[in-house]
């Protein structure tokens, strides 16, 4: 079984399995918003690429949970 890959997320190193998807880190982060923006590597990602997107080593996430209101 391959070790995990580090990266980087929300500023922070941390280890996951390899062949993760964008889709699966929102789960295991155990992120609940439905409107939740993803950075990858500082390029915004559409919602739609979320489950076919599989994180690489040493890439940069930044979890962005918008708070829409006043």
């Amino acid at each position: 079984m391959p070790d995990d890959i580090e990266i980087i997320l929300n500023g922070l190193k941390m280890k996951i399995p390899p062949n993760t998807s964008i889709a699966q880190l929102i789960f295991l982060m155990n992120e609940n918003d439905s409107q939740i923006i993803v950075e990858l590597n500082r390029q915004f990602l559409f919602p739609q690429k979320y489950s076919s997107t599989i994180i690489s080593e040493g890439d940069n996430i930044e979890l962005i949970n918008p708070d829409f209101g006043g």
